[in-house]
Parts: structure tokens; C-alpha cells; sequence
């Protein structure tokens, strides 16, 4: 039957839909070529390739660098990146940051009885071109350290992709590319990718002021992890400006995200590691 819809039907079903997800984990990685696999195994292709400057496979992408905001109930909870010429640990420090997202609570399981921690809520995913590139890439690399990564964490790792709630009525799908819980903002909300730098001139949000991603591998071989911290930062800090107008000023604030001079002036706490 057909339903005829007024604005305050719409905004009803919006509320209905979006109200519940309150926990928003904005990321971004930097990443460099993988020399060891790189000589070890690439194709004539691509080598080619990596001669021309394109863009190699994703195993291929090594992680130097990671960024992530958390917040709840339109609160920031933190804001931190990480640089490190360890994969293993800015592997770690993405997977762990992750688990922060989550909110938890100590309910009594119906099946034993016994009281037990259950996942209260569930943090949707805030990416530019993350469904693409920077999720792919953290879960592909993250098959190179799995056997040091403890089995608490790995849980997590594994919810990530979890697959059995097909329409996400009660738990997430992430890797379904039309996930309601990862909103790829070119992706889920223009249709096609786009850079953040494009879209943040449209929107008057400044962004990359410390240099530009083809030049993180030249920072990286200088030793030069503070810039790329502070790079990825900006990326994340950026992305979330972008999508807090969005969500102002397109999805007449559908989500439960802070209003953008909410994000004015914050700073990211660095972690630089060897």
C-alpha cells in the first residue's frame, strides 16, 4: 500500500532509525609501501605500477600512522593519534580505541542466569573512503600481528566481521557496504568518492595544513612521525567537521553528532613511538 509522507512523518521515521546510534569512532590511517613484501613478492605489474606512482594493492599498504576521535552523547570523549614505525602497535592502538567505542553494561545473561558484560552500544563508523581503503587495509594488515594481539581484543576484531544480523535489526554488519554502522561520508552520502579536501573547500573547513599523502612516505624515511601524527590528525578532525555540517545542514541533524564549532579548537593528544 502506498503511504503518502509529510516532514513530520519523515522526521519521525529518521528518529526512529537514527536515535539509538549515539557512539560515532572517526578514523584515519597513513600508511607507507611495504618494502620487505614488496621485494619479496610483487608481480611485474606491480612493480610497473609502483614505477607510474599508482596505487598498489592493499596488502601492500603498511600502517605508519593512526587517528581516531570518540564520541558519545555528542561528547568528545577523546581525540588521539598515534605514529609509529611499529605496525604491530598502531594495529593495537586502532583495535583498542575501537573497543573504547563500544558502551557496555552488566546485565544477567536469560540463557545461564549469571551476570555477564553485554554490548549496550554499538559505535558507528565515520570514514572518508574508509569502506574502500582504510578498513580493508587495517583488517588485511591486521592478519600479519593476530598471534600478538590478545584474545580480549581479537573478540573485537571478530565482531567487526561478523556477519549473521543481515538487516542489522540488533548487531552490526561493518563490512556490508551499506552498513548503517560505517558511514563512508563521498560513499553513503554523495554516492562516488570524493576527496575530504574538496569537500571541506565547499563547506569552508580547513584541512591539510601539514603537507600533502604522497609526501608521508618522504616524512616517514626522514623520521619524521610528529608530522605524519599531526597530518592524520587533521584528517580525522576535518572528517568530523564534515560531517557535523552535513548533518546540520543536509540531514537536518538526523544523528546524534555534536554541532561543528563543538569541534573548534581541539587539539589531539600524540603518541609517538619507534
Amino acid at each position: 500500500m502506498y503511504i503518502s509522507w509529510n516532514w513530520d512523518m519523515i522526521e519521525e521515521r529518521r528518529k526512529n532509525s537514527y536515535n539509538h546510534l549515539k557512539n560515532f569512532f572517526i578514523f584515519d590511517i597513513e600508511t607507507v609501501k611495504d618494502d620487505d613484501m614488496f621485494d619479496s613478492i610483487a608481480t611485474e605489474k606491480e612493480i610497473e605500477k609502483d614505477k607510474n606512482g599508482e596505487f598498489l594493492p592493499v596488502p601492500f599498504h603498511r600502517i605508519v600512522s593512526v587517528s581516531v576521535m570518540i564520541i558519545k552523547d555528542k561528547e568528545i570523549k577523546h581525540f588521539r593519534t598515534i605514529s609509529t614505525s611499529n605496525e604491530n602497535e598502531a594495529l593495537k592502538f586502532f583495535w583498542l580505541n575501537y573497543k573504547e567505542a563500544f558502551d557496555f553494561e552488566k546485565k544477567v545473561d536469560h540463557r545461564d542466569g549469571v551476570k555477564k558484560l553485554h554490548i549496550s552500544s554499538f559505535p558507528v563508523l565515520v570514514s572518508i573512503n574508509g569502506k574502500s581503503f582504510d578498513i580493508p587495509v587495517i583488517t588485511v594488515r591486521t592478519l600479519k600481528h593476530i598471534s600478538s594481539i590478545e584474545d580480549k581484543l581479537r573478540k573485537f576484531i571478530s565482531i567487526h566481521l561478523d556477519k549473521f544480523d543481515n538487516w542489522e535489526k540488533e548487531y552490526p554488519k561493518y563490512t556490508y557496504k551499506y552498513s548503517r554502522f560505517h558511514i563512508d561520508i563521498p560513499e553513503d552520502i554523495f554516492g562516488r568518492k570524493l576527496s575530504l579536501k574538496n569537500l571541506c573547500y565547499l563547506c569552508n573547513i580547513p584541512v591539510k595544513q601539514e603537507g600533502k599523502g604522497e609526501e608521508v612516505a618522504e616524512m616517514f624515511r626522514n623520521g619524521d612521525k610528529k608530522k605524519i601524527a599531526l597530518y592524520c590528525s587533521e584528517d580525522v578532525l576535518a572528517t568530523a567537521k564534515l560531517f557535523a555540517y552535513i548533518n546540520e545542514h543536509l540531514l537536518y541533524n538526523s544523528y546524534n553528532f555534536p554541532e561543528s564549532r563543538q569541534l573548534d579548537g581541539i587539539e589531539p593528544e600524540i603518541i609517538i613511538l619507534d
